[in-house]
């Protein structure tokens, strides 16, 4: 019985030495807990038997223990790093499908994927509560994943432009590179002999997405001594096509003195089956170099994402441009009634199980459960140097035990020379 009992002692001090030596490679390990061994010792029960003098038969591993104590928070900078003050864990999914596990973690270090959602390094879904774009909650039971949309707003398609115009009398009488009135050839946008001057137009799809559009102007009327006056005739281009332009022709025109006369109102082109107003109110023929003096268009595109803030309540906070913010949910932070059931499955990640009884989900900050902490993540709460104490205390644990095993072999050889 004696070999057995120096052989139990071996593996206990072989199985402390392995977690042991677990925790020192995972001190680095975000989110780590560290474990301990918890032995037992063990007794042969025999009714006939004295209780004072019964003999231990050795050690085995009764469990390992988990620590769940808070590590220490390290600022990081990255506003989606993030960490509970506190009890509790982050509650993710394992996958993207609606049958992935539902897991439990603290380790923080989330960004966003290419798809907007926020994800740690093992790939897993950080969840939480649906919450109104103003941030009020939906709901604190049910939880989803956490999605920050790249880009916010519903896109229209640009239907109306107004542009205000410098028309530069002193560059060629306001010809600018037009090379005779009236035009000896039909208008053509690839040759810039055939008009004056021309402008980029903004015009938005029905995405939101910029289109490229110019407008052309074609000079029809010279100003001349008898008659100051000068018109043009407003071609447009959009997406490389020609718009037909409204009857009677788009017309901009200014009498001798600069002051517009024509070209005030909106000019509907045609494109297709849509229709593009482009309105030229405002412009004027001074001196000067040719320049747009205004413009404005009634399309909308979407606005993309600027910047992320997540608060100590867990509410995630995207902005928009340059002034809108939309909540786009809310973290949802788990615990348990028994810690030491959990399963874990790598990654400092664990599972429910019957023995840590059922999940409680709560908003973070409330009785429970901890604050979020954005901008910064929890280390492993592992102490190097205790674990190199503990290390050495197992390694002369493991020696000892070796002597007895030793000895009881030695002791076996005695009784066999005492036979032979």
């Amino acid at each position: 019985m004696s070999f057995y009992t120096a052989l139990s002692g071996l593996n206990a001090a072989q199985t402390d030495i392995s977690v042991t030596s677990n925790n020192i490679a995972n001190v680095g390990t975000l989110g780590f807990h560290g474990s301990r061994p918890e032995f037992a010792d063990i007794y042969t029960s025999n009714p006939n038997s004295r209780p004072s003098a019964q003999i231990g038969s050795g050690v085995e591993v009764a469990r390992i223990g988990m620590d769940f104590s808070q590590g220490s928070l390290v600022a990081t900078g990255n506003v989606l790093d993030l960490s509970l003050q506190g009890p509790g864990f982050f509650q993710v999914r394992t996958g993207p499908d609606a049958g992935a596990d539902v897991a439990f973690t603290r380790a923080g270090a989330f960004n966003m994927n290419s798809d907007g959602f926020i994800t740690n390094t093992a790939g897993h879904y950080l969840t939480g509560f649906p919450t109104a774009e103003n941030g009020e909650a939906q709901s604190t039971v049910e939880t989803g994943r956490l999605r920050i949309a790249p880009a916010y707003g519903t896109p229209t398609a640009t239907t109306a432009v107004t542009m205000g115009l410098r028309m530069p009398l002193d560059d060629n009488g306001g010809m600018g590179g037009q090379a005779m009135v009236p035009l000896a050839v039909p208008f053509d946008a690839d040759d810039a002999s055939t008009y004056a001057y021309s402008a980029p137009v903004p015009v938005l799809d029905a995405e939101g997405k910029p289109v490229a559009a110019e407008a052309f102007f074609v000079m029809t009327k010279a100003p001349d001594p008898l008659d100051g006056s000068l018109a043009y005739e407003v071609q447009l281009r959009v997406d490389g096509q020609i718009a037909t332009p409204p009857a009677p022709a788009a017309t901009l025109s200014f009498d001798a003195g600069g002051v517009q006369t024509a070209g005030m109102g909106p000019m509907g082109f045609t494109l297709g089956a849509t229709t593009l107003s482009l309105d030229l109110t405002g412009s004027s023929a001074t001196k000067g170099d040719f320049g747009i003096t205004s413009v404005a268009h009634d399309g909308q595109g979407r606005l993309d994402l600027s910047s992320v803030e997540v608060r100590e309540n867990g509410t995630i906070w995207a902005s928009y441009g340059a002034e809108k913010s939309v909540a786009i949910g809310k973290v949802a932070v788990a615990n348990f009634t028994d810690l030491q059931g959990l399963r874990n499955i790598g990654s400092a990640t664990y599972l429910a199980s019957r023995e840590s009884g059922e999940v409680r989900i709560g908003a973070p900050g409330t009785a429970g459960f901890g604050a979020v902490r954005s901008g910064s993540v929890e280390q492993a709460n592992v102490d190097l140097t205790e674990e190199l104490v503990s290390l050495i205390m197992a390694q002369r644990n493991y020696q000892a035990s070796a002597k007895a095993l030793e000895t009881n072999g030695k002791l076996s050889e005695t009784v066999m020379n005492i036979r032979t």
